[in-house]
């Protein structure tokens, strides 16, 4: 569950949330909340302490009132140290100041909701071999023969992000977090203006691919 009265938050959390594969509602104020908590099933709440009708604080202080078991994660503007030691001391799991990364997010999302005993990691995979390096210096791509292709500083950002995750399947809401640090309306096209700008520039020689209803992929091969 989102716990957030500001409307544009809610949705974009919901939607990064769900393009992860997470079931997700959304309560605009700390009252809606209670109520629906009480009902039971929820695997983790995501909470903002400024809210209309009871605050986040009283929202911390009835699940464990009622001893509801569900982890909180706080998600707030208040960035103060008595803030956080306050919502830590009342049940809170984790706590994250706006404006927020979004995959830090989404990390601290998938350590609350792990399960279970810690298994051994596995030694990862090398890294696939890219066709191109980047220069950050100069805003460049620099490919195996030598030959450089300028960037503007977005799409640089942008090329940069999707070659730390080759082959994965990004979100747009990731990918605007990640490059625009939540500084442009998640309904907005930005993304796939950008992309296309990239494509315009560096088809064939690397690949972005559209999933649908997922995201982007850099391809390497």
């Amino acid at each position: 569950m989102v716990v957030e009265d500001e409307p544009l938050i809610a949705r974009f959390l919901s939607k990064a949330l769900r393009s992860e594969g997470y079931s997700v509602a959304v309560a605009g104020g700390g009252d809606q909340a209670i109520d629906r908590l009480t009902e039971g099933g929820w695997d983790l709440v995501i909470l903002d302490l400024v809210l209309p009708e009871c605050d986040g604080f009283d929202v911390l202080r009835a699940i464990c009132g009622r001893q509801l078991e569900v982890p909180v994660l706080v998600l707030s503007a208040r960035r103060g140290v008595e803030s956080k030691v306050a919502a830590l001391d009342g049940g809170a799991s984790d706590y994250l100041s706006k404006p927020f990364a979004l995959d830090e997010l989404l990390a601290r999302v998938r350590a609350i909701l792990r399960r279970g005993p810690v298994e051994p990691v596995p030694d990862p995979d090398p890294a696939p071999a890219m066709c191109f390096t980047l220069d950050g210096r100069r805003h460049e791509l620099v490919l195996p023969d030598g030959r450089r292709l300028g960037l503007s500083t977005r799409e640089y950002a942008l090329l940069e992000y999707l070659s730390r995750v080759p082959n994965e399947v990004v979100s747009r809401e990731r990918i605007l977090s990640a490059v625009w640090q939540y500084q442009f309306d998640p309904r907005s096209n930005v993304v796939d203006v950008y992309v296309g700008r990239l494509r315009r520039k560096l088809d064939p020689l690397v690949s972005i691919e559209t999933v649908r209803g997922g995201g982007y992929r850099l391809r390497t091969g």
